[in-house]
């Protein structure tokens, strides 16, 4: 007894007992069962595995088996639901675990079997016996072969074996148990242990050698130990072979490439409206720039995108990335856009600044939320997302900036000042100039604004929309939260501790001199002042140090040591304030000086009294004292002295 493909344990059936047990399209009874294998022929029925499918009956009796790859297709189905157990029945699942992991060819050979069996039984439906139908379709072949001057693809022997495979199996089921038998490569290379190793240890390195340079390094080693290699071939498919490909990434790229051999998340912005999501970044151009104080650099920029959309909502340059550009950038979106609901940003020092995300979890943060003041964010109820650093599939921008490097940088108006990405891909004509950054930042916002407009966007929801289609349409669906002139001055402006100038009230900031009347009218103090670094002639807002508005100031331009109409136009100003307040101390003073004293002199002075209520007197000087004050006093002088005492208090 031998297990069988479908799971059938008994393979040989007399007449007698496929009789007995009472199958689909098998008759009742012996002679019925002996007439239907005389009608189609089993007794000459062939397998080149087994040989003959019909054999004497072994034991008393006499007579002739039939293996069952004979029967009809609805009696080995129904054999195999009766007599397979249920876990050798499952083993369908293995089968078919087995195909996944065939090649192509073997996967078309299966179905070509398939095709065979299926014309062997539609011949045997037409009413001709299952050999004589083998034996058509092996001629048909075979006649087909020697057309194309080819071999016999198949003999009878081979189909019945293929019908055996697929006995009892259902018919959607056969494919599989038809493939042919594939273990693929199983035998390992004949190899010393220690120089595989050794092998392996060489490749797997971050210096990430060849696997060329490794197998030359083992042959050194193998003539002076005696070793027998495999081909270098071998050796490499056994290490790809037992060595899983993230394995190898992590040993020979590190740990940051391993990451990224982990497939990232694609998050689906067709559910966010425009407005609703932020990204924020900064991004290093390749752009060499001459700032307004002579110094040469790449200039840094801080750019707002919407998520929905795509947009460039705004963008501010400097030198170095700070707290100061991210609120002016946020501070420009807001203006002109509204506010977001939440803003994603990586966790740089210029984002996790107090004053811009106080209040708000932090990655890699040492106090926590509670510990400090509310920053901007909080403060305009915008949720900070903070994103993995220096992993860009969390920043859609990074797209953006890819774009800016290959299109935007490398404009003819920067020829001779494009540096290259790296020191790799530096141009010849490097150093060759440097763009000033005003004609630097208006090319800029120029090709930004062309940027946004550029229609035939395929990317997810775009249909062939600009970014600024997608932001208009989308933003009319929605309400926008604009911000009051006071939000967004926490947002436009920097802010600086100054004292202010003793004499006249005025402010300092940056070089530059603010005042205004409110400011020079307010005592002198140490106070806030809050300012634009990238438009200095703009007014300046002057607080308190606890935060309460106290004035707004204009800047004082300076005057020119050639130009006359300078101090005209500066002493007509001061004469108009002078002017303004020598009437506002008039209407301040109604009285004059003259007529204070004179209501005072209608007082009469008050009177001393003594703790017993009687006026104190002056007395005379005493006789001592007298001699101090002067020589040559009277002998009498002492009794006098008495004498008027006396009289003076009555005694």
């Amino acid at each position: 007894m031998m297990m069988t493909s479908g799971g059938m344990a008994q393979e040989w059936f007399s007449a007698a007992e496929l009789a007995e047990l009472k199958l689909p399209g098998l008759a009742t009874t012996k002679r019925g069962v002996q007439q239907l294998a005389e009608r189609e022929g089993w007794a000459q029925a062939v397998c080149d595995i087994r040989g003959a499918l019909a054999r004497p009956r072994r034991g008393r009796g006499g007579g002739t088996e039939y293996h069952l790859s004979l029967l009809p297709e609805v009696a080995r189905a129904q054999m195999m639901m009766r007599e397979a157990p249920a876990a050798e029945r499952m083993d369908r699942e293995s089968v078919w675990i087995r195909w996944e992991r065939l090649p192509a060819s073997l996967k078309d050979e299966a179905q070509r079997r398939l095709a065979v069996i299926e014309r062997v039984e539609s011949l045997h439906r037409k009413g001709l016996g299952k050999a004589s139908a083998v034996e058509e379709v092996v001629k048909q072949a075979a006649r087909e072969a020697r057309a194309a001057g080819a071999k016999p693809p198949f003999s009878a022997s081979t189909v019945f074996e293929w019908f055996r495979r697929v006995a009892g199996v259902a018919s959607h089921d056969r494919a599989a148990y038809l493939a042919p038998e594939y273990a693929g490569r199983s035998a390992t290379c004949e190899c010393p242990g220690e120089a595989f190793e050794l092998y392996k240890a060489d490749y797997l390195r971050q210096s990430k050698p060849t696997h060329a340079a490794c197998y030359r390094n083992l042959e050194r080693l193998a003539a002076d130990r005696g070793w027998t290699l495999p081909s270098a071939k071998t050796l490499q498919r056994r290490l790809e072979a037992e060595i899983p490909l993230p394995v190898q990434v992590f040993l020979r790229q590190g740990a940051e490439a391993l990451s990224h051999a982990f497939p990232h998340l694609e998050r689906d912005r067709s559910s966010i409206a425009p407005m609703q999501v932020g990204n924020l970044d900064g991004h290093t151009w390749d752009v060499r720039v001459r700032w307004p104080n002579g110094l040469e650099s790449r200039p840094l920029s801080l750019a707002v995108q919407d998520i929905a959309s795509g947009k460039i909502l705004a963008i501010r340059f400097d030198i170095t990335l700070n707290h100061h550009l991210v609120r002016l950038a946020l501070g420009d979106t807001f203006r002109d856009y509204g506010v977001f609901d939440s803003l994603i940003m990586d966790n740089g020092r210029e984002n996790a600044a107090a004053a811009i995300s106080g209040g708000q979890a932090r990655l890699r943060w040492g106090k926590t939320p509670e510990e400090e003041p509310d920053g901007l964010l909080k403060t305009l109820g915008v949720k900070a997302i903070f994103a993995q650093p220096y992993w860009g599939q969390a920043k859609p921008i990074e797209r953006s900036f890819r774009n800016f490097a290959h299109d935007i940088a490398k404009r003819a108006e920067f020829e001779g000042a494009y540096t290259g990405h790296n020191t790799v891909s530096k141009p010849e004509n490097y150093g060759a100039r440097a763009v000033p950054f005003a004609e630097f930042e208006a090319i800029v916002r120029r090709e930004l604004a062309y940027y946004n407009a550029q229609l035939g966007r395929t990317g997810q929801g775009m249909a062939g929309r600009s970014f600024d289609q997608v932001f208009e349409e989308g933003l009319a669906r929605r309400p926008i939260r604009r911000l009051t002139p006071e939000q967004l001055r926490l947002c436009m402006l920097a802010s600086k501790p100054v004292a202010m100038d003793p004499r006249a009230g005025a402010v300092k900031v940056e070089g530059h001199r603010y005042w205004s009347p409110e400011l020079g009218a307010l005592k002198r103090q140490r106070v806030i002042v809050r300012f634009d670094p990238e438009r200095m002639d703009a007014p300046a807002y002057v607080y308190s140090t606890d935060g309460r508005l106290l004035a707004e100031a204009a800047r004082i331009e300076a005057g020119s040591f050639d130009r006359q109409s300078d101090a005209r136009e500066h002493n007509k100003a001061r004469r108009d304030w002078e002017r303004g307040q020598k009437l506002s101390a008039n209407a301040a003073r109604r009285l004059s000086a003259r007529e204070v004293a004179a209501h005072h002199a209608q007082l009469a002075p008050p009177e001393t009294p003594t703790p017993d209520g009687r006026v104190v007197q002056l007395v005379p000087t005493a006789p001592r004292q007298a001699e101090r004050l002067g020589r040559g006093a009277s002998p009498d002088f002492e009794a006098d002295w008495e004498r008027g005492v006396t009289a003076l208090l009555g005694r």
